[in-house]
């Protein structure tokens, strides 16, 4: 036989190959010889195979017993009592035994009392059941040093039919430091809970889910939730979206009802739960019911608004106190100068007032001093102050004046009041007063020195027989007292019939025709003779005048133009008449002037009015209102002095206005002044812009209206044409004129104005 141990396996499958290809033929004596060979090699390929199988299984064996020797988990198995037929060194050592002493050790003897038999009982239902358990058990008596296990218990292998198995496979687990590390989160847990239960106010800590992860007492009272809770997904909820989302803190105050039913307040907080690496995991939300807080906070602001309030006003009056009074008349000092106008300060002094204490007491005195400052009230501008500097003694402030002998007119209504009874404990008694004035910058540039002349002005006032007014100067006081009377004259000349109506004419500039009028007021005072409207208009609009004088114009006017219209004089002409501001601001405007018309009989087309640029620029709305009113009666508006206020384009064009005049001190600078000039073509080129009547006033020279002509201003009045003149001569004057030029635009006419 051939020796085939030397060969290597491919030599061998190789030699194997040639041997079954080169098979000889079945009679040929050699191919005994031949198979036997062949079988032969076979054979050791064969053995070689199983050698290599076996080698490869005891390799793997002993790997695996490497594995399971050194593995890190520890491995037994145990039998149904408890036990260890089997181990890992990892095992040996959790137990502190040597390996070769196995079948001598009892797992359940090495545990503390008690789970032994849980071991045991456990064991036993593995065995029975092949269901998979996990239980925990200490290992070690004391006192030895005791090891906490958990134990995975399987049953090993399945049983013989009829038979039942015999041992299970435990994985032994070193639980002991998890324990311990449970222990301390446990216990840093309930002190954390501790904590916060005595904190007062409702503490939540809410996942991202809207799970509670952690809450205080005071939470669980307020909500009556728990831990692991739910909350829902509904706007207010927590978490407060701004915290989870963007990572700030948020506050927001909720309304809730009470179990009691009254509203309580509850401010809440809500900062964002990090993770070590920054992640946001949820909300930290604390809840304050703040209702108590709110309401003291109220009432604190109440007491402060009160507190500031009696620092700077009077607790008797209600009026501001001296204070208050230098503080605001500081101020209208400053506004003054910016403007350009004056400021009074009025001292009122009480005459003999300390009389009423002494005799009726002070009780009485307080209340003369109440109703002395609700006089002054009624009386005193609104914008103006009234103060009350101390016992009897009072101070108003008039501010923006103009004129400084205004002051007087507010002065002699002040004392004409104080000659009305004060109502005393059921009984009239008469108190007057004595007033100083000084006026801001005559008289004096700082608060000491204004006070100081009002004050010496109110004591000459008081040695010159009290119930009287003085101003610092002695001029000032000859001026008031001039103005006075005539206030009182201006309040009669109406019942006298002394105000007369002057017209003048307005002229087409291309063909000279007369194609409008303006009427102008005047006053013929019995004594001083024939007063321009300059001079008593503002009185009237002071004194409250204007609208009964206003009213008397456009009456006149409407009458004395039905007159001129059955002449066949100023045939579709229009008399416009200028209404002052508290003409314009009377909700009865319109009905009033409707009544008039009607009255007089004649079309309301030929009338038309003027109003101020002031009234349209500062109050369109009224400005407004009341240009629609008019206009739905069929009466014409314009703005009378264009140019010399604060006009807006825009409101121009909104109001509808009809006409504009450009006003004499344009006109005056024309044709010399550049400026002037720039200023008239701007105007002339606005009004044919918008299609309105454009008048040029104050035309006094020749080539003023041949500038204004070549511009294209077509209507203009003046003095180079006629002064105003009264009725029966400008009726004259028209008839003069020839036929009256058709009006090519809207034509004008005017009351309140010079």
């Amino acid at each position: 036989m051939a020796d085939f141990r030397n060969i290597d396996d491919r030599s061998l499958a190789d030699l194997l190959a040639d041997q079954q290809r080169d098979a000889l033929d079945a009679a040929d004596p050699r191919r005994v010889v031949q198979d036997l060979q062949i079988y032969q090699i076979e054979l050791e390929l064969q053995n070689r195979e199983l050698r290599a199988a076996q080698q490869a299984l005891e390799e793997s064996r002993d790997r695996y017993a490497d594995l399971y020797d050194f593995a890190p988990v520890a491995y037994a198995t145990l039998t149904r009592q408890s036990r260890i037929t089997q181990m890992n060194l990892t095992a040996a050592q959790l137990l502190g035994v040597e390996r070769g002493r196995v079948p001598e050790l009892v797992l359940a003897t090495r545990l503390a009392p008690g789970d032994g038999r849980t071991l045991r009982a456990s064991l036993v239902r593995v065995l029975d059941t092949g269901d998979e358990e996990s239980i925990e058990v200490t290992l070690g008596h004391p006192p030895e040093v005791e090891r906490q296990l958990r134990l995975v218990i399987r049953r090993e292998g399945l049983p013989a039919a009829g038979e039942s198995a015999t041992a299970c496979r435990v994985v032994l687990l070193d639980v002991t430091e998890i324990k311990r590390a449970q222990t301390v989160v446990l216990t840093q847990q309930r002190f954390l809970q501790s904590v916060i239960d005595g904190i007062a106010d409702p503490i939540r800590v809410i996942g991202a889910d809207h799970r509670v992860l952690l809450m205080n007492a005071a939470a669980r009272a307020a909500d009556g939730g728990t831990v692991g809770d739910v909350l829902p997904h509904e706007p207010g909820s927590a978490p407060a979206p701004a915290a989870a989302a963007g990572g700030a803190e948020t506050k927001d105050v909720q309304r809730r009802q009470g179990p009691d039913g009254q509203t309580r307040w509850i401010e809440r907080i809500s900062a964002p739960l990090r993770s070590p690496a920054g992640e946001i995991l949820g909300v930290i939300e604390s809840s304050r019911d703040i209702t108590e807080h709110l309401d003291l906070t109220g009432r604190l602001k109440e007491r402060e608004v009160q507190l500031e309030h009696l620092a700077h006003h009077d607790g008797l009056t209600g009026l501001p106190n001296r204070v208050l009074f230098a503080d605001r008349l500081k101020q209208a000092m400053l506004q003054a100068h910016r403007e350009h106008r004056q400021v009074a300060v009025l001292f009122l002094d009480l005459d003999r007032f300390k009389v009423i204490n002494n005799t009726l007491g002070h009780p009485a005195g307080d209340q003369v001093l109440q109703q002395a400052a609700q006089r002054m009230r009624d009386l005193v501008p609104e914008g103006d102050t009234v103060a009350r500097l101390g016992g009897d003694e009072f101070a108003i402030l008039l501010v923006g004046l103009e004129h400084g002998d205004s002051a007087g007119l507010v002065a002699h209504n002040l004392l004409k009041s104080f000659a009305q009874p004060f109502t005393v404990a059921g009984q009239s008694r008469y108190v007057t007063a004595s007033i100083g004035i000084s006026l801001y910058p005559g008289d004096g540039d700082e608060v000491a020195v204004l006070e100081r002349n009002a004050d010496a002005a109110m004591y000459r006032a008081k040695d010159q027989g009290r119930d009287c007014f003085r101003f610092y100067t002695k001029e000032m006081t000859a001026r008031a007292f001039a103005q006075v009377t005539l206030e009182d004259a201006l309040r009669q000349a109406l019942t006298n019939r002394e105000f007369v109506l002057n017209y003048q004419p307005q002229h087409d500039l291309d063909t000279g025709g007369v194609v409008g009028v303006e009427a102008l007021i005047r006053w013929h005072h019995p004594l001083l003779g024939l007063i321009g409207p300059e001079r008593f208009l503002p009185l009237a609009e002071s004194s409250g005048l204007t609208l009964p004088i206003g009213i008397w114009v456009v009456q006149t006017a409407a009458a004395q133009m039905k007159v001129w219209q059955d002449q066949g004089l100023l045939a579709g002409a229009a008399v416009w008449v200028n209404l002052s501001n508290r003409d314009i601001q009377d909700p009865n405007l319109t009905e009033t002037i409707e009544g008039i018309v009607k009255a007089v009989d004649f079309a309301p087309g030929a009338l038309a009015v003027e109003i101020t640029e002031t009234l349209a620029m500062t109050t369109p709305a009224t400005a407004a209102g009341a240009i629609r009113r008019l206009q739905g009666l069929d009466i014409k508006v314009g703005i009378d002095a264009f140019g010399t206020g604060y006009s807006a384009l825009a409101a121009v064009d909104r109001l509808a206005l009809r006409e504009f005049k450009i006003d004499r001190s344009f006109v005056a600078r024309l044709p010399q002044d550049a400026a002037g000039c720039a200023i008239a073509r701007a105007a002339i080129a606005l009004g044919r812009a918008l299609e309105l009547r454009v008048v040029a006033e104050g035309i006094e020279t020749q080539a003023q209206a041949d500038f204004l002509k070549a511009e294209g201003c077509r209507i203009g009045q003046g003095h180079l044409f006629s002064p105003a003149l009264p009725a029966a001569e400008f009726a004259a004057y028209v008839r003069s004129q020839g036929p009256v030029a058709a009006p090519t635009e809207p034509t004008s006419a005017s009351s309140l104005a010079p």
